[in-house]
């Protein structure tokens, strides 16, 4: 989960995808006040008569498209995750657990076989079966749905590979045994696979609306369709002021007690935080270290711990960073500890490693590449002796992911260290996402969010020489060929195996993680249902979602 954060952040990506100087370390949430005495009837919790939710989506000037396919950032991802549903959901520790069906497993746990439940329909009352599934996960392997991330997350199943070189639109590895029967073959064991089917690329389609539409059109007619077969569907899409999402009819889950929810678009996390102590939302996240002094003191504060990493990426065919010594030469040129101590108020933590803790395969004895001024100044002098020879450097990063002094601070470090001016440029998110996806941006962050809690989520995903996440264009042989390894493994060989890719990719700078992050947020007690989790904002059943009498 991605810079398009999370996701793909996500990409995921991020995820696949959240605010980099938003976050504080804390493992568990601390709150503030208690529930309101007029809130509850002999200790049960009283719905309010009004239930609409205000939610401001922090971080984003408008929702990307909403073609699961296509890999949401973490900010649309919210609302992806609203609208569809899948096989399977994460519950708060992210385990795997059923959603639409229950599962049998092969002993060689290459075959899997789903059994839908009965009565699933998308949100117009179309019948969802297991043909739907075919053809959801054959359409995005497509190449003219151009998904950047169905290559990897399909690419354990038989026929995959066939089906996104356009050699065929069968995908051999899926089949519908029968209406409420989903078989999926893999072509060797993937100790994560009930993990990816996590990932909304998984969740299934409407074909009658992408057929009425078109491949690439259809998600700009979401509202009033039935597209998903989420909790709620889209009444109506203010394009950069707000997405109306009401429930859906026909879930075949339990129905949720929200009349709507009003999502809010909203760039600036300092803007979202002034709103909500305003009384325009009924929560607020993604809170900045500087407005935490002010929101720590606020009933239903709460922090956690993510699974997610901020990271910057170097643009390999783009000199100067198609030389090995100059990028170790930004890398040894950063001193983390002052940053996240200087302006992050140390409410994250340094990060010597792409994966995080809490990860399978976090390697908390590896120091990276360490703050060095000395290093730093002889690598670059290496190649550029004369360093006014040095070409034009340009910095770009999303404006809801860096805060201008987080960019001036990291100037002033490269500048300091290498004696080299590099100019900063700020970019709206959905923006900087295309240009990441088009590889024109020359130096540049992401964040990396866990998708699902697994190595092969971070390094082959985004590392790999073919990864669609590969922004900076790094190439390394022996880093893929591990990676390659690595996936034909099992157990601890497995993740010893992903350890020295990881190593590869920090000493090769293929990307160079900053530091480990956290969140921040106000949730006060008349919400229920909402909580924090590894991932950020977790409302886990939206039946259990509401708000009390305050």
């Amino acid at each position: 989960m991605h810079s398009y954060t999370w996701y793909v952040h996500s990409r995921r990506s991020s995820t696949p995808i959240l605010f980099l100087s938003v976050l504080l370390l804390a493992l568990t949430a601390c709150s503030g006040g208690s529930t309101s005495t007029s809130s509850t009837t002999n200790g049960t919790p009283v719905p309010a008569s009004r239930q609409v939710l205000r939610f401001p989506n922090v971080g984003i000037s408008d929702s990307a498209s909403l073609d699961p396919a296509l890999g949401p950032d973490a900010n649309t991802a919210q609302i992806v995750s609203m609208v569809y549903s899948g096989l399977v959901r994460s519950d708060v520790n992210l385990n795997v657990i059923p959603d639409q069906a229950t599962w049998d497993v092969s002993s060689d746990n290459r075959v899997y076989t789903f059994h839908l439940k009965s009565g699933i329909t998308f949100s117009d009352g179309t019948p969802v079966t297991a043909q739907t599934y075919v053809y959801t996960l054959t359409r995005a392997l497509l190449p003219q749905v151009k998904s950047g991330i169905a290559s990897f997350f399909e690419g354990a199943i038989v026929g995959a590979d066939a089906v996104s070189a356009g050699k065929t639109k069968t995908l051999t590895g899926v089949k519908a045994l029968d209406d409420s029967t989903l078989q999926i073959t893999l072509t060797h064991a993937a100790p994560y696979f009930l993990e990816v089917l996590t990932n909304s690329l998984y969740f299934p389609l409407n074909k009658t609306v992408i057929s009425q539409y078109g491949q690439g059109d259809w998600p700009n007619h979401v509202a009033g369709l039935g597209v998903g077969t989420g909790p709620f569907m889209v009444k109506e899409w203010d394009h950069k002021v707000k997405i109306i999402l009401v429930p859906n009819p026909h879930y075949y889950g339990t129905k949720t007690k929200l009349s709507e929810v009003d999502m809010y678009f909203v760039t600036e996390p300092t803007t979202a935080f002034k709103s909500y102590q305003a009384n325009q939302y009924d929560f607020v996240w993604n809170i900045t270290p500087n407005d935490q002094q002010i929101a720590r003191s606020l009933p239903g504060f709460v922090r956690k711990s993510l699974l997610e990493t901020d990271l910057l990426f170097f643009n390999n065919k783009m000199p100067p960073f198609n030389s090995l010594a100059v990028r170790q030469a930004f890398a040894y040129a950063i001193n983390k500890e002052a940053l996240i101590h200087a302006i992050f108020k140390d409410a994250v933590v340094v990060a010597p490693t792409i994966i995080p803790p809490g990860m399978p395969g976090y390697q908390p004895d590896y120091a990276g590449i360490p703050y060095n001024k000395e290093k730093a100044r002889s690598l670059m002098q290496s190649v550029y002796p004369d360093v006014s020879k040095v070409p034009p450097i340009t910095f770009s990063y999303p404006t809801s992911q860096i805060i201008p002094v987080e960019a001036d601070a990291l100037q002033e470090m490269w500048q300091t260290a290498l004696g080299v001016r590099v100019n900063l440029r700020s970019v709206d998110l959905v923006a900087y996402n295309t240009e990441t996806t088009e590889h024109s941006v020359q130096f540049g962050s992401t964040q990396w969010g866990a998708d699902f809690p697994d190595p092969y989520d971070w390094l082959a995903l985004n590392l790999t020489s073919n990864a669609a996440n590969n922004n900076g264009e790094w190439s390394n042989p022996t880093f893929d060929q591990t990676i390659a390894q690595a996936e034909q493994a099992t157990g601890d060989q497995r993740i010893s195996l992903y350890n020295k890719a990881e190593q590869i990719a920090i000493s090769d700078v293929g990307w160079l993680p900053v530091d480990h992050q956290a969140m921040a947020a106000v949730i006060p007690s008349w919400l229920h249902g909402l909580s924090l989790n590894g991932n950020g904002l977790y409302f886990g059943d939206w039946s259990n979602v509401y708000i009390l009498q305050h």
